[in-house]
Formats: C-alpha cells, structure tokens, sequence
C-alpha cells in the first residue's frame, strides 16, 4: 500500500467522520468522536488493503470501495448508538447496576474490535 493510498483513505474518514459527527450527530456507541474516527480509518485502511480495486482511480488510487466501507462502518455505529436522550425519571440502583454492566461489556467489546481491525488493516498493509 502506497502512502497516497493511506492518505486518501485517512482523508475519506475523515470527512466521513465529521459529516456523521456533527451534521448527522451520530456519536456511535462509545459516544466520542475519537474511537468513531479511529474506527471509520482503520475500517478505511483494511478496506484499502483487503478489497480488489475497482471503479475510476484517481492519483492511482481506487476510492469507491475504501469509501463504501467507511461510509457502511459510520452507518452501522450510528444505528449502534444508544439515543442521545436521558429518562427524566431517576433510575432505581438495580437499573444502574445493569447500566454500568453494559458500559463495561461494550467497552470490553470496543478494545477487542479495535485489535483485531488494527490487526486486519496491518497484515492487509504488509502482506502484499
């Protein structure tokens, strides 16, 4: 994988990013703009790496399916995404509890995701 390559596909996300960020406000399951991010480019870079190019290049670089799968990755986090609105009532200790178990189940689930996508986007990257 050429530098441009991963320039563009970083770029992709990017504007991908903020578009489903603050245009949309799809915060994604985590809910900060970093891990949507760092997400959408590593899901950008192991598509870059992984996919057969196809479609018009630009600057050698085939950018509709690096850009389906960064758009596909914002859509499916988005849908992920709890809603941005709070019960009004206050949560009796049970329900809290099982609040907080979730939290650290999905953020359980967030690290496993972000090894192994760091981990198909690098051997994508140095295997050819």
């Amino acid at each position: 994988m050429e530098l441009l390559e991963i320039i563009i596909t970083i770029l992709a996300a990017v504007i991908v990013g903020v578009a489903f960020y603050y245009i949309f406000r799809a915060r994604g399951p985590w809910g900060t703009f970093w891990s949507f991010l760092l997400i959408l480019i590593l899901a950008g870079l192991a598509a870059e790496a992984w996919i057969n190019p196809v479609g018009p290049v630009y600057w050698g670089v085939a950018w509709i399916p690096t850009l389906f799968v960064i758009i596909l990755f914002a859509l499916l986090l988005s849908a992920a995404a709890p809603p941005l609105r709070r019960p009004r009532r206050p949560l009796p200790e049970a329900e809290e509890e099982i609040e907080e178990e979730g939290v650290i189940a999905l953020s359980g689930f967030f690290w496993i995701f972000m090894i192994i996508l760091f981990a198909v986007a690098l051997w994508g990257i140095f295997a050819r």
